[in-house]
């Protein structure tokens, strides 16, 4: 199996990066963690062959965010003809508040393929795989996270908009491979000797220097960044990366469009 990263950034597209959207095939169906303007690649010739080899579409919505969900402007139109399910912590029809003044369509019925089902806390079983939940801080409407398996034994576990603590790494402990957000990169609390894991968060983010302890502490094979800072070009980006190796040496960046192995 292979995740595809679609769109890999944070707030807002920059850089030749979109924002937050990954996509799993799994068997005839593709699972999609989170809808931000990486969506879109679904109309480019590498989305379109992803798209075009399966019959249903698993949405799995960490939050509400614009940039977790802006593929949802589009998202009816590209869909057409495929059995669509959003997950999330509400039964939310994204974007239907503003179909009168911003979204001129009839929502109801161009997305009547669409069904949304608001998850449980733990695990649930779905079609052949199953996806364990956790509620975390963001913000005041807060967001989830999300760890599958697989009947092969696959695991991953995906991680965004979230506050670095030891539930996270409870529910991360071992997994294969952890898609963990970063923004800023958090190096000025290495040197604080008396900092905690909770310490390591800027921004309503955790950070660089968050995420490698989080990975590190929950003993995981391997770990990827994701939601990248958008003001952050790619050298930024690499120097990042190197922090993160120094402290949990199995860390590669995401990049949009380059596949990551399971």
């Amino acid at each position: 199996m292979k995740i595809y990263p679609l769109g890999t950034n944070g707030f807002f597209p920059s850089f030749e990066r979109q924002t937050m959207c990954f996509a799993v095939p799994f068997e005839n169906i593709l699972i999609l963690l989170d809808a931000g303007s990486g969506f879109f690649r679904f109309v480019e010739p590498g989305g379109k062959k992803l798209l075009d080899s399966v019959k249903e579409v698993h949405i799995y919505l960490s939050h509400y965010h614009l940039d977790h969900t802006f593929g949802f402007y589009g998202g009816w139109k590209i869909l057409k003809g495929k059995k669509v399910t959003v997950f999330g912590a509400e039964k939310e029809k994204v974007f239907s508040a503003f179909t009168r003044k911003y979204f001129p369509i009839d929502y109801e019925k161009e997305h009547a393929q669409f069904h949304w089902e608001k998850l449980s806390f733990g695990q649930n079983s779905l079609s052949g795989y199953t996806v364990n939940v956790r509620m975390q801080s963001h913000n005041t409407a807060g967001s989830l996270a999300f760890r599958f398996r697989f009947p092969n034994g696959e695991d991953f576990s995906y991680v965004t908009d979230s506050e670095p603590t030891r539930e996270s790494v409870s529910f991360v402990f071992g997994t294969d491979l952890l898609l963990h957000e970063h923004y800023l990169l958090g190096e000025d609390m290495l040197k604080r000797k008396d900092a905690r894991l909770e310490d390591h968060f800027l921004s309503g983010h955790t950070t660089t220097v968050g995420a490698t302890m989080v990975a590190r502490e929950g003993k995981v094979g391997r770990l990827v960044l994701i939601h990248h800072y958008p003001f952050a070009g790619l050298a930024r980006l690499i120097k990042q990366e190197k922090v993160a190796r120094s402290i949990f040496p199995a860390t590669t960046l995401s990049q949009d469009l380059i596949p990551i192995p399971l």
